[in-house]
């Protein structure tokens, strides 16, 4: 865990900018629908794997009491000036337990495929639980072998192009290991540029911000596959995610283990039916 907290670390000002936005809004479609219901306003929340805290402000806004936790410093300083009024926590999730404090408690973005066995999961899954107070609820989501078998094919998924920085994803995933990786590839343009490297950023920059539609996104991805043949003075950074692929079945076997009385699975959109083209959303009980 300790070189996912150093690559987390590397990502965090570009994820609090890009990625962490951009996936606000189904996550707490998702919180909306499976976990506030029942909570009382000034209900205690847990969010573990925060990241950039973008899921956290909202809730205190509604008036829930939300901590969030993250192993990484950076993402927790980015955090805490996102939703100031929450309490942060730096620890692992594997050892992180507050007996009986939450009524609620949740992770999201697959944060949890980044851990490396099923004993690591049962960890986090025995703190949850003793964590909850009765009834408390635990949402959770994996992305699974089937799905990740599918989608996570070597080939950059997303990336972007703005004013300094240019940045691309790239998942894969190897069924006989079930384990796998995204790489998130990172170009920085240099502090200091020359009066001829002004002008051509100048110049280059309405080309960029065209790459910037939908439309383009095929063209896009593959310009940033290439990007130091346009912007060769610009530094590149490759930092990789490893994940792990966890069988459905066995997750739901250590889920009730640990405790968690009522456990159902579900798409984002609340389809009970998990195919390869979605993850696997658990929505855990412990039941008063």
């Amino acid at each position: 865990m300790s070189e996912n907290q150093d690559c987390y670390d590397r990502w965090a000002e570009l994820y609090n900018r890009t990625m962490g936005p951009s996936y606000y809004s189904p996550q707490m479609d998702l919180l909306r629908r499976a976990l506030l219901p029942g909570l009382q306003q000034n209900a205690e929340i847990l969010d573990l794997c925060c990241g950039t805290g973008q899921l956290i402000k909202p809730l205190v806004e509604q008036g829930y009491e939300v901590t969030g936790l993250d192993l990484s410093e950076k993402m927790l300083a980015v955090a805490r000036t996102n939703a100031p009024g929450a309490r942060f926590v730096h620890s692992d999730v594997r050892s992180y337990r507050e007996e009986n404090r939450f009524d609620a408690i949740f992770s999201t973005s697959a944060s949890l495929n980044h851990l490396s066995t099923i004993d690591d999961l049962r960890k986090v899954f025995d703190n949850a639980v003793a964590s909850l107070r009765r009834p408390g609820r635990f949402v959770f989501d994996l992305n699974h072998p089937g799905q990740l078998a599918k989608w996570w094919q070597g080939r950059p998924t997303e990336g972007e192009i703005t004013p300094g920085c240019a940045w691309m994803v790239t998942p894969r995933y190897a069924t006989k290991e079930q384990s796998g990786a995204f790489r998130v590839t990172m170009f920085y343009q240099p502090d200091r540029l020359s009066v001829t490297q002004r002008f051509a950023a100048y110049i280059r920059r309405p080309v960029y911000g065209l790459m910037s539609r939908r439309r383009f996104v095929g063209l896009r991805l593959k310009m940033i596959q290439n990007f130091n043949r346009f912007e060769p003075t610009w530094t590149r950074e490759d930092v990789d995610f490893p994940v792990v692929g966890h069988d459905l079945t066995a997750v739901r076997s250590v889920l009730s283990s640990v405790g968690f009385d009522e456990i159902r699975m579900e798409t984002i959109d609340g389809d009970p039916n998990i195919d390869d083209d979605h993850s696997a959303h658990f929505i855990c009980e412990k039941v008063g």
